[in-house]
């Protein structure tokens, strides 16, 4: 049976492989951008698949958002409704392993979601911030992804164990 808040078993995996896609194409950029330079007639340049690299990224990511909203609404917000709830009837007794778990569940959450949004406004920097911001930004950035991938992992073991 289902719960009211789950968001559906081919939602989870569609999120899930869009963020590991996401992951891997904003890798694939540091490293093709930085790391693997070509030396050219006018000097030294980043590889040629940067720019596909970083296409596809931002198709990817308007993807991921588009399909965030939708969890959202159907996991998001329902879930942080029952997290309200638990904090009215600990008076019921102690704490149980369940209650750990959701606990741990709810600030994996709130750490999901507010990564989200940093990593949506250093996108939008990335695009119209003036230039000499953007190495800065883009550190932000490509850290915050990482550490994302981390509590989407970390998220997804609460619910297992």
């Amino acid at each position: 049976m289902q719960r009211v808040h789950d968001q559906g078993r081919r939602i989870r995996h569609v999120l899930a492989w869009g963020c590991v896609f996401l992951l891997g194409t904003g890798i694939a950029w540091l490293l093709l951008h930085d790391a693997w330079r070509q030396q050219t007639p006018f000097g030294t340049q980043p590889h040629p698949l940067v720019a596909w690299l970083l296409r596809m990224h931002g198709m990817g990511a308007w993807c991921v958002s588009v399909l965030g909203g939708a969890v959202w609404q159907l996991h998001v917000r329902p879930a942080w409704r029952r997290a309200r709830r638990r904090r009215v009837d600990r008076r019921a007794g102690p704490a149980s392993r369940e209650r750990a778990r959701a606990r741990a569940r709810t600030f994996s959450g709130a750490a999901l979601t507010s990564s989200l949004g940093l990593l949506l406004a250093t996108a939008i920097g990335l695009q119209y911030a003036p230039e000499a911001m953007h190495a800065w930004i883009s550190v932000i950035h490509w850290a915050v992804g990482v550490l994302m991938a981390a509590a989407l992992a970390w998220h997804w073991l609460a619910r297992r164990h």
